[in-house]
């Protein structure tokens, strides 16, 4: 069934990749930490290191470009269980996703499926489906797009990537979500990053901020090594891959 590689194609990993490729990321909780004395090249390489070491976290991401403005809200982790919602660009609708091991459930609203199926048979599909989860698994050509999305690991192979030369300066003391940070920004081509790294406790990412011609991407970080939540859909509110097609 197209719709679902396209949507898939419009969520993709890749909107996370220039918002993850800078830093580190997780919460805080007493301004003590003394990572706020340190330069800027060791604040960043500590946040890494922090990254490195967590096994789940959420992410609340606003990511615009020309398209409009896509939106992301998942708890993930590194064995690629995740839960949460997307928001395509201008009213796209929104698709609210579970991964579970090798098992995907997606709800895509009325909106979505409609722009993705239009017509009679976008309103046959509305009908089909019923509000109910679409169930199949990675094994799925058209649901292992979603794979990568809900794999932390993934994106901490991005880290590992961050150029080299990139310039980084160290900012003034803030907060977010009331918990104490001190900003990092990096600059790279025609890249500018501001990172918020936490002063209490771990030197995790709560925050970042990234721009570049065109494009301008938000995340908040948080909820580090806590699980993704384990329940899923029960069979009378899904409805299997195999009977859309």
């Amino acid at each position: 069934m197209s719709l679902f590689r396209g949507v898939a194609a419009g969520l993709g990993a890749c909107a996370l990749g220039g918002l993850l490729g800078g830093l580190a990321a997780a919460p805080a909780a007493a301004d003590d930490n003394g990572i706020a004395d340190r330069s800027a090249t060791t604040i960043a390489e500590k946040a890494r290191e922090a990254m490195a070491d967590a096994k789940s976290m959420t992410l609340d991401a606003r990511i615009t470009d020309a398209t409009g403005t896509t939106t992301l809200d998942l708890h993930l982790d590194v064995d690629g269980n995740c839960a949460g919602t997307v928001g395509l660009p201008r009213n796209g609708g929104h698709a609210d996703l579970i991964k579970r091991g090798q098992d995907v459930w997606m709800k895509l609203d009325d909106t979505l499926l409609k722009s993705q199926v239009p017509g009679p048979a976008g309103n046959a599909a509305i009908a089909l489906i019923n509000g109910r989860y679409i169930h199949g698994t990675v094994q799925n050509a058209l649901l292992r797009d979603f794979t990568d999305f809900c794999d932390l690991s993934n994106f901490k192979d991005t880290f590992a990537g961050r150029p080299v030369n990139e310039k980084l300066t160290k900012g003034r003391r803030t907060t977010v979500g009331g918990a104490p940070a001190i900003t990092v920004t990096g600059r790279h081509d025609k890249q500018t990053a501001t990172y918020y790294v936490s002063t209490e406790d771990t030197p995790y990412l709560l925050k970042a901020e990234v721009r570049e011609p065109g494009k301008r991407d938000v995340a908040r970080f948080g909820d580090f090594n806590e699980p993704v939540p384990a329940k899923t859909p029960a069979p009378a509110d899904t409805i299997e891959f195999s009977d859309l097609q």
